[in-house]
């Protein structure tokens, strides 16, 4: 190949509209023959409309195991039956002295609202329990 018909093809390769087509002249310039190079690979694009060609590998979550124990919701909504009904003894107790001050009531009320949400946790955390036994 002589100077002149090398610079045809590369003024041809600034103007090749598909890329076989630049691919072709590439390989004629490097002195490759059509047989040695055989056909071209490309990887096929994955658009939004295509799967990846690999599955993502499947993660678990991490955290504390609500098996047998209940995890810590159980934990949590003991706590918040124990607080509450501390509360709620300590309120009953005023209230049968006599030495009601006012803040009884605020009390019954809040010790009322931690076995509330303690019983909620508790209900949660069984079925959390319930439900990793099922898996299991």
């Amino acid at each position: 190949m002589n100077e002149r018909e090398r610079l045809k093809l590369i003024n041809r390769l600034k103007t090749a509209r598909t890329s076989e087509e630049r691919d072709e002249i590439l390989w004629y310039l490097a002195g490759q023959d059509k047989a040695a190079r055989g056909k071209v690979q490309r990887a096929e694009p994955t658009g939004t409309g295509k799967p990846a060609p690999v599955p993502a590998p499947e993660k678990h979550p991490l955290g504390l195991p609500a098996g047998k124990l209940g995890g810590m919701g159980s934990i949590t909504s003991l706590l918040f039956l124990f607080y509450g009904l501390v509360t709620i003894a300590a309120a009953a107790a005023k209230i049968v002295q006599g030495q009601m001050e006012g803040d009884e009531i605020k009390q019954l009320i809040m010790g009322g609202i931690f076995l509330v949400v303690g019983v909620v946790l508790f209900v949660k955390a069984k079925r959390a329990q319930r439900k990793a036994a099922e898996e299991a």
